[in-house]
């Protein structure tokens, strides 16, 4: 039985348990990590999926086999490991699949805080067993308080009345712990960790911030926080219940935070190249992960909303993005709203097409390219980038599913429907 070559992505190993992954292949999987990193400590966290719950153990099991010593953190965001590998200059791997539905389940590795790629650390598809005179061992280790200490260190007391939707996930305990360290009140949305996050998709967007919305709004809250399942990603309604883009965010926390220069994957808004100057990269942390750790830049954003903080760490961090927010609305006596009206209004779409098979997928990407630069000056960075006046449109594949992402945004209203109808001429 090989390992099935389709569980790695581009940046992690991810798959639908335990059809796809499960306790057999994370062992397997682990014993190949653990070969390559050598016998240094590693920081494992996991999420409260049923899948994840049930492979970490397999996970630990193939480590410990080749004598890596496994600090294990527990149930919680994948902030957790994380930080502990940046800090102490080590390995990390969170089990987690992320904002993805429940019945997945991940494995994603990182060296000192940045994401090691499944290539670079996997050698074939062979499952060995390659056990290790000396057994790693296992030791349990709570470093949320460290966490919670390090990112609240430098913040001021935020006396707001907040509404947190957890999703299900693992970061409930922590907000309210979090922003009631700063003088914050916290009212909680789905803080308990479900298995199938009460029938939702985890994932912090404008479709599923309606209760969230509802809660803010009823109890007459100043903003209202979203996490997805592992804590990464963040999203933000005002006080008046409207979900506020991840691309104004990023504007609010430029301005605000004073960075200069900054990150951003190809699918952001152009928007932002008026508040900062932009340096594009590919979709994906990695990629700006790397970027973050020269020093260069101390900020980076994605459109689904992950935003990184280099002054703390390379990796994105949702807690951590609610908590400086916060602190600007805070510091300078402001509503949400009130942010937002400061910046122009994003004209911003995206929708995705779905493929039975990579090889559907390829050949329609091949006839989008040849249909799109007949409508301005392409960019190759990251699939077919066309630039349109003051908007844009972007075709490219997704590196977990077998889908092309197709994202698109005008100046104005007008100019968006004008691109959009570009759009659809493009794609069929």
């Amino acid at each position: 039985m090989d390992i099935p070559k389709g569980l790695f992505k581009e940046y992690d190993v991810r798959g639908v348990y335990p059809v796809e992954l499960n306790e057999k292949i994370a062992y397997y999987i682990a014993i190949k990590i653990g070969r390559k990193i050598g016998r240094r400590a590693l920081f494992l966290g996991y999420d409260n999926r049923e899948g994840s719950i049930k492979i970490k153990d397999g996970v630990i099991k193939g480590l410990r086999m080749v004598g890596v010593d496994v600090i294990e953190t527990g149930l919680g965001p994948i902030m957790l490991p994380l930080f502990l590998s940046y800090k102490q200059r080590s390995y990390g791997i969170c089990v987690t699949a992320s904002h993805n539905p429940a019945e997945y389940t991940g494995i994603l590795t990182y060296n000192e805080g940045v994401t090691v790629k499944p290539s670079d650390i996997i050698d074939d598809m062979k499952p060995r067993i390659l056990s290790s005179k000396r057994k790693g061992k296992l030791i349990k280790r709570d470093c949320s308080e460290d966490y919670l200490r390090y990112i609240s260190r430098n913040i001021g007391k935020i006396p707001l009345k907040i509404g947190v939707d957890s999703m299900g996930g693992t970061t409930g305990s922590l907000a309210k712990r979090l922003f009631n360290k700063v003088g914050s009140s916290v009212e909680m949305l789905y803080d308990k960790p479900s298995r199938t996050f009460y029938g939702k998709v985890p994932e912090p967007t404008k479709k599923n911030i309606v209760d969230l919305s509802k809660l803010v709004k009823r109890r007459r809250l100043d903003l209202g926080i979203e996490l997805d399942a592992d804590g990464d990603r963040v999203a933000f309604v005002d006080e008046k219940g409207r979900f506020v883009d991840p691309m104004t965010i990023a504007m609010i926390m430029i301005k605000y935070l004073g960075y200069k220069r900054i990150i951003a994957t190809v699918s952001c808004s152009r928007r932002l190249e008026a508040y900062a100057d932009v340096k594009y990269v590919k979709v994906g942390r990695p990629f700006i992960e790397k970027k973050l750790v020269g020093g260069d830049y101390k900020f980076g954003v994605e459109t689904s909303s992950h935003f990184y903080f280099g002054g703390y760490y390379p990796f994105s961090d949702g807690l951590l993005g609610g908590l400086l927010l916060t602190s600007i609305m805070a510091e300078n006596g402001k509503s949400l709203s009130g942010l937002v009206a400061e910046f122009p209004p994003i004209h911003y779409k995206n929708r995705k097409i779905r493929f039975s098979t990579e090889a559907e997928r390829y050949k329609k990407l091949l006839e989008i390219r040849e249909k799109a630069a007949k409508y301005g000056r392409v960019n190759r960075l990251d699939g077919v980038k066309v630039l349109m006046g003051g908007g844009f449109m972007l075709f490219r594949e997704s590196n977990t599913e077998p889908l092309i992402r197709v994202y698109y945004e005008g100046t104005t209203k007008k100019e968006l429907k004008r691109i959009e109808r570009a759009v659809e001429k493009i794609v069929g």
